[in-house]
């Protein structure tokens, strides 16, 4: 996908402040999945980001900024409800096991070399990486038997989605990545918070744990947002989410003021909005000390 746009670092006194836990662009080499692409995320009080690589193979570039806190002294992060961080912290279990086929060569492409594998319970490879959670593998097997888009190897990103809420609030209802916006559209127990679907004004801020729907010319995609820093008015903000069937399990875009996602490094893909348990809403802001914000 085409590079996106620098970011500049924030000034605060004369002071660069750079947003902890940032890290540098991981490689593409199938390999990476498990030496390079776990430990990120987000718990209901840290605020961390990894910067990968997004859907179609190219490079991104990767984020040096930050967005300060009201006091301007820290990255504004938002913290997690409890269903929320229960949702991340499987989604991060589930994201850290995946790879890609080895027999890849560990060049990406669609649709046989993406992150669609994970290591198995009884699987040696990939060597040193956690293994897939059991309880999701049993998910799917019942919700879903002998169905390819649960299977290892084609993995898919709604699999991925609903796997990661299959032990704490299961989402009974299924589509493809898009339409799930409209399944869950007023659906009892579920709210629907807009990104790109609104006009400015009516979008709300993403919370880690949401299920992040894109929208492009297909059927879409989605993933679990991990983490979430604050744009201002004057500066972007990060979200950074997983996902498998892409080009990483992690991948971190800008959140920009008007409360949209820079999606350019995904040509064709929008942030349509994010759909979490009703009144699961996010607490308030916490800088990455843990604390309040304000």
């Amino acid at each position: 996908m085409s590079s996106s746009r620098k970011v500049l670092m924030a000034m605060a006194g004369g002071v660069v402040i750079l947003l902890l836990a940032f890290v540098a662009l991981t490689g593409m080499s199938a390999s990476f999945a498990w030496t390079e692409g776990g430990g990120y995320g987000s718990g209901s009080d840290i605020c961390q980001s990894a910067t990968t690589t997004p859907d179609t193979g190219f490079p991104t570039p990767g984020i040096a900024g930050t967005t300060p806190s009201p006091t301007g002294t820290a990255p504004t992060c938002v913290s997690a409800s409890k269903v929320g961080a229960q949702v991340v912290a499987l989604a991060k279990a589930m994201a850290d096991a995946l790879y890609v086929n080895p027999a890849c060569g560990g060049h990406l492409s669609y649709p046989d070399c993406y992150y669609t594998w994970y290591k198995a319970p009884d699987s040696l490879y990939p060597p040193g990486a956690p293994t897939f959670p059991q309880a999701v593998i049993q998910y799917g097997e019942q919700v879903c038997p002998s169905c390819s888009a649960w299977a290892n190897g084609t993995y898919q990103c709604v699999s991925f989605v609903r796997g990661a809420y299959s032990q704490v609030y299961p989402m009974t209802l299924t589509a493809n990545a898009f339409d799930l916006w409209a399944t869950y559209a007023g659906q009892p127990g579920w709210q629907e918070i807009p990104g790109a679907s609104a006009p400015p004004g009516q979008r709300g801020i993403p919370a880690p744990g949401d299920v992040v729907i894109f929208k492009d010319a297909g059927i879409g995609h989605a993933g679990i947002v991990m983490s979430v820093v604050l744009p201002t008015a004057t500066m972007d903000g990060v979200i950074t989410f997983s996902n498998s069937n892409s080009v990483s399990p992690y991948t971190t875009m800008l959140l920009l003021p008007d409360l949209t996602v820079d999606t350019s490094s995904w040509p064709g893909y929008t942030v349509w909005g994010y759909i979490r348990p009703a009144g699961a809403a996010s607490a308030q802001p916490v800088t990455p000390s843990g604390q309040p914000s304000s």
